[in-house]
This record gives structure tokens, sequence and C-alpha cells, in this order.
């Protein structure tokens, strides 16, 4: 029961939230319409979510695991890349966060002086 208490408490709240913004809106609150839509749609966004949350079914299970050259592969899993040390791209900018680090050491501004 108490995993349903955020849906039977949430969509009713949203939806009378919605009724009041209407209620101001039509009173002559002109920005009140655009509450009028929008706590609806905070129903609706978190009934799915609420939805998914119970609803959900994991990609992998430890049992469903491939070896694939040498290394255990899950489906829905996606591996890694392997780093290449001779990558330009990678020495380009460990170089330049080194030159940040040099500039601007970490533990906070430097000392007045």
């Amino acid at each position: 029961m108490r995993k349903y208490l955020p849906l039977f408490l949430g969509v009713p709240g949203c939806l009378a939230a919605g009724w009041f913004e209407l209620t101001r809106a039509l009173g002559g609150r002109e920005v009140a319409w655009v509450y009028t839509f929008e706590w609806p749609f905070y129903a609706v966004a978190g009934s799915y979510m609420w939805w998914r949350i119970w609803h959900h079914k994991p990609l992998t299970t430890a049992a469903s695991t491939d070896r694939v050259d040498g290394r255990e592969e899950q489906p829905g899993v996606r591996a890694a890349p392997e780093r290449r040390e001779d990558d330009p791209g990678l020495r380009a900018w460990q170089h330049y966060l080194a030159n940040l680090e040099a500039l601007d050491p970490p533990g906070g501004p430097p000392p007045r002086g």
C-alpha cells in the first residue's frame, strides 16, 4: 500500500492545484493560465515516473553474461573504450590540464602577497 501513496496523493493534489489555477485564470490572473496547464502535466509526468520505478526491469542479470574475446560482456551494458596512450588528443588534453594546475593549483586561492 505504501508504494501507491505518492500516486494517490500526488495526482489528485496536482489536479486540484490545476483546478485552483484555472479558477484564478478565469478570474483575471493571466499568469495563472500557465499554471493551469502545468499542474496536470506534473500529474501525468509523476504518474509516468511512478510507473517506471515500480515496473522497471533491469537490462542485465548476473547469470546472463557472455564471454567475448576473453572479456565478460553483459547485454545492454556498453564497455568503456580502451585507452590508448599514443593518442595525440589525449596527450594534448593532459598537457592542457597540467598547465591549468600549474597556474592555479588545487587547494583554494593563492595567498595574497
